[in-house]
């Protein structure tokens, strides 16, 4: 699952990430409300962890602006704060759930599989193993294996790490964050040696499947006529 945490107190956000890196979350990590206004239109989220008091924009700007956009998805406030005046508005702006600081991560982590339980609850989607990418592409979920024409295709274990990202956020710009994130599980990745991977599984595909969103990252789409 792709999440986005707000959280200006550096020891608290390197906690929350690390632990949901180790439980198989993408996290993508800001420390003000600015960055995270500028990216809502270009990118998406299944699931949203904001911090009240941040710099620049706090957490219930963002919690308004995304709410808008993303009604469904599920959003928690974090706050130092007890106010019920402050619990009271983040409620109204469309946050699923409110946890104050400070908190045991065992208990995000409850908070986040129960909030997402309901979601796909509710929407119940229909599997599907086999993702055609194209008239000629087609990516295989339980195996992780890219076919083409029905041959599988070579590349090697990150390359194949990335691709399956890509085709798990179909239509999603992927940043430089995000791939480190998956692909290296969070470890230190320079943006030269992520550009690197991606270059070298662009230059194996025989079609143009990866698009380059200059100054954002990149995205996979499904190619038209499939």
């Amino acid at each position: 699952m792709k999440i986005l945490l707000l959280e200006d107190e550096f020891m608290l956000a390197r906690s929350i990430r690390t632990y949901l890196l180790a439980r198989g979350h993408f996290v993508d990590h800001y420390d003000n409300g600015q960055e995270v206004l500028e990216l809502i239109d270009t990118q998406k989220y299944d699931f949203y962890i904001l911090d009240i008091n941040t710099p620049l924009v706090g957490g219930l700007e963002c919690l308004k602006v995304i709410s808008a956009k993303y009604p469904d998805t599920p959003k928690i406030i974090i706050s130092a704060y007890h106010d019920v005046d402050y619990i009271s508005d983040a409620f109204s702006f469309g946050c699923s759930d409110y946890l104050k600081k400070p908190f045991n991560l065992k208990e995000l982590d409850i908070r986040i599989a129960h909030l997402t339980s309901q979601i796909q609850q509710t929407a119940k989607p229909q599997y599907e193993p086999i993702i055609r990418l194209s008239e000629h592409y087609t990516f295989d979920k339980e195996s992780n294996f890219l076919f083409y024409d029905g041959k599988i295709q070579k590349f090697t274990k990150r390359e194949l790490s990335l691709i399956t990202m890509f085709v798990s956020n179909l239509g999603q710009i992927m940043t430089d964050e995000s791939i480190r994130s998956f692909v290296w599980d969070g470890e230190e990745a320079e943006p030269s040696t992520i550009r690197s991977l991606v270059n070298r599984v662009r230059s194996k595909l025989k079609e143009e499947l990866i698009e380059n969103i200059r100054g954002f990252g990149y995205t996979m789409k499904r190619m038209e006529r499939v």
